[in-house]
């Protein structure tokens, strides 16, 4: 009786070589939709930083009762949280109010606008807000020639934080405030 020796399952080196290039093919396809997802997570991200900012200098300010303020540097993309001792009637981030705490924003966020004067938003020690202007907040990134743009108003009357992913959102809301 003769044994087989060879057996008929199994695969050939061709066969595993061209699974490697289709995986190999797939991955490459997938890897740029990861990489525009982490992108928008980081915009996202930094769109949280700055809510958390604004809630945080809220919180300061009626834990300890004194007012603290956010201020928004467009050329460095940072935001600043302060406590306004200087001159806390001028709403204003003067250099020797004390710094709490500075984040820079990842560099996803291409610009950070405000509709206030001064790029200051001051929260009194009872979590109302003051400024002057309206209160706006937008940041903007561009990703493969799109932008991505967030929409954060600050309420005068409480100081709360609100947060839209679209123009649309945002205008809805605000559809008849003057400023």
């Amino acid at each position: 009786m003769k044994l087989k020796l060879r057996s008929t399952f199994g695969a050939t080196l061709i066969e595993l070589l061209t699974v490697a290039v289709i995986i190999g093919v797939v991955a490459s396809m997938a890897v740029p939709r990861f990489q525009r997802a982490y992108e928008r997570m980081q915009f996202r991200a930094a769109n949280r930083d700055i809510v958390s900012s604004l809630r945080l200098a809220r919180s300061m300010a009626i834990t300890d009762k004194m007012q603290y303020g956010v201020y928004f540097d467009y050329a460095e993309k940072t935001v600043t949280i302060f406590q306004d001792v200087v001159d806390p009637t001028s709403f204003v981030y003067d250099n020797e109010d004390p710094v709490i705490r500075q984040d820079t924003l990842t560099a996803n966020v291409e610009y950070v606008f405000t509709d206030v004067s001064n790029n200051a938003i001051i929260f009194n020690p009872n979590g109302s807000a003051g400024f002057l202007g309206g209160g706006n907040i937008t940041t903007v990134g561009i990703m493969e020639s799109q932008y991505l743009e967030y929409y954060h108003n600050v309420l005068r009357s409480t100081g709360r934080v609100r947060s839209y992913d679209t123009w649309e959102a945002w205008a809805e809301e605000h559809a008849g405030d003057v400023y």
